[in-house]
């Protein structure tokens, strides 16, 4: 189970040969012509699995704030390659639009291919991914850590099955399991602008860690 996860969050990916850019691209967000994409409606709820008996649902109302955001992202990835004790890291770049019930998000490699889009609205998720990434690779996984990371602290609370928790003091997330009592992950997050700057996560379950360097568009307030 746990290389499945760090595989399909990771793994994937990386293994087309995505390296570290010193800018960050302005991916476009018109939807690209990909095979046929996957379309999940809205009801029932979409749930992602977090490990074995923890599953996240994904909120009804994509984003609920008036405010539009706009920003683009350079993403760093490490997890423990699982046949050697030496970690692997790698990095891909992404763009994510948020507006009042929709938001849309665009992943990139290095080469600028188009990676993976999602578009999400109160009528139904729509995930595409080139047909050059592994099928492990899991989108709406990827979807639900953004989520944990950014969303309101509300919001994920009741997006987090009833046996997981949530603590936020400032600058910092902490998620638990409770019937363990373990932790689950661990998140560093901008004080004043959470969409400017420097986040991290790293997922104490499975060893992973993000590192997610956002800049708003000039677009954005």
């Amino acid at each position: 189970m746990r290389s499945v996860v760090v595989k399909t969050l990771v793994a994937g990916m990386l293994a087309t040969g995505l390296s570290a850019c010193e800018t960050m691209n302005m991916p476009d967000l018109t939807m690209p012509d990909f095979s046929m994409p996957d379309v999940f409606t809205s009801t029932p709820a979409q749930t992602v699995m977090l490990d074995e008996g923890y599953e996240f649902t994904l909120p009804e109302q994509p984003w609920t704030d008036d405010d539009a955001i706009d920003v683009t992202q350079q993403v760093t990835a490490s997890w423990k390659n699982t046949s050697s004790t030496e970690s692997e890291t790698g990095t891909f770049q992404a763009r994510l639009s948020l507006e009042r019930d929709h938001v849309r998000i665009v992943m990139i490699d290095d080469l600028g291919r188009r990676a993976i889009d999602i578009d999400w609205s109160t009528e139904a998720l729509l995930v595409q991914t080139a047909d050059w990434l592994p099928k492990t690779l899991d989108a709406r996984r990827m979807l639900a850590d953004i989520i944990i990371v950014y969303w309101p602290l509300d919001v994920v609370r009741d997006a987090l099955p009833g046996n997981m928790s949530i603590r936020e003091t400032m600058g910092e997330r902490m998620l638990r399991m409770d019937d363990s009592g373990r932790a689950y992950a661990r998140i560093e997050r901008p004080i004043r602008d959470v969409w400017q700057g420097v986040a991290n996560l790293r997922n104490e379950r499975f060893g992973y860690a993000i590192t997610i360097h956002s800049q708003r568009t000039g677009s954005s307030s």
